[in-house]
C-alpha cells in the first residue's frame, strides 16, 4: 500500500511511534483491540498458537504495511491473531476513532485500505493453494522468495541482495515443518546456488533458481 506524503504526515500527526525489539510480542490473541499499527521499519510475523502450543504463522508484514486492521474494521472486540517483531521494529500506533475519521474524510485513502484488504484475501487464498500443491521445499522457496522481493535492498546479477537474519525455527513455523527439515532444505538450496550466506544471515536470494523449487 503506497501512501502519499500527505497521508504519511497526517498519520504521523494522529499516531504515536513505538519501538519493539526482536522477539517481542506486539499484540496477542485474545487481547481487546482498539488500535492499528503502521510498520515504519522492520518486519512482523502474524501467527496463531494451536492447542498443542505450536505457533502457526499466517503472514509476514513489512515496512509500509498496516497490521491489526481486520479487528478494527470489523468491530471485533478481541484479536484473533498475535504479532511478533521478527527484528527490531518501529511502529506507528493509531487509535481506532482517529483512523475511522480519516477513512470517512479521505475517499482516496479509504479506497487504498479496501484494496489492501482485497489483496490480503487473495494472499490468504494463495497461501492455502501453496500449502496444498507444494511439499515443504516448495513452501520454503515461496517464503524466501516473498521475503526477498519485499525486503531486498538491491540486485546483483541473478541475486537480490537482502539481510535476512531469520532462524531455522522461525522458517519452520512459517512453512509448517520441523527445524531439522528446514535446516536440511536450506543446505540444499545453498548448494543449488539459490541462497548466499554471511555467517548465519542470508545475504542473497536467486529468484530464478528458487522458482524451480516451487510447484
Amino acid at each position: 500500500m503506497r501512501l502519499t506524503d500527505g497521508e504519511k504526515t497526517f498519520l504521523e500527526s494522529i499516531g504515536t511511534t513505538l519501538n519493539f525489539p526482536k522477539g517481542q510480542i506486539i499484540f496477542a490473541t485474545g487481547q481487546r483491540s482498539n488500535e492499528i499499527y503502521l510498520i515504519k521499519s522492520g518486519w512482523v510475523k502474524i501467527f496463531r498458537t494451536n492447542l498443542n502450543g505450536r505457533q502457526v504463522s499466517v503472514a509476514l508484514r513489512y515496512p509500509g504495511d498496516f497490521i491489526g486492521l481486520a479487528e478494527v474494521l470489523s468491530d471485533e472486540a478481541e484479536r484473533e491473531y498475535s504479532a511478533e517483531a521478527m527484528e527490531n521494529v518501529s511502529l506507528l500506533i493509531i487509535w481506532r476513532d482517529a483512523f475511522m475519521k480519516m477513512l470517512a474524510k479521505n475517499p482516496e485513502f479509504s479506497a487504498k485500505v479496501l484494496n489492501l484488504m482485497a489483496n490480503r484475501l487473495r494472499e490468504a487464498q494463495n497461501t492455502i493453494h501453496d500449502f496444498i500443491i507444494n511439499p515443504v521445499q516448495g513452501r520454503l522457496a515461496v517464503v524466501l522468495k516473498n521475503m526477498a522481493e519485499r525486503a531486498g535492498v538491491s540486485e546483483e546479477g541473478d541475486y537480490i541482495n537482502v539481510k535476512l537474519n531469520v532462524t531455522q525455527e522461525e522458517l519452520a513455523c512459517l512453512v509448517g515443518s520441523s527445524r531439522q527439515t528446514v535446516s536440511t532444505l536450506l543446505q540444499l538450496l545453498k548448494e543449488d546456488d539459490c541462497l548466499k550466506y554471511k555467517g548465519r544471515e542470508i545475504t542473497g536470494v536467486n529468484i530464478r533458481k528458487l522458482n524451480s523449487w516451487i510447484g
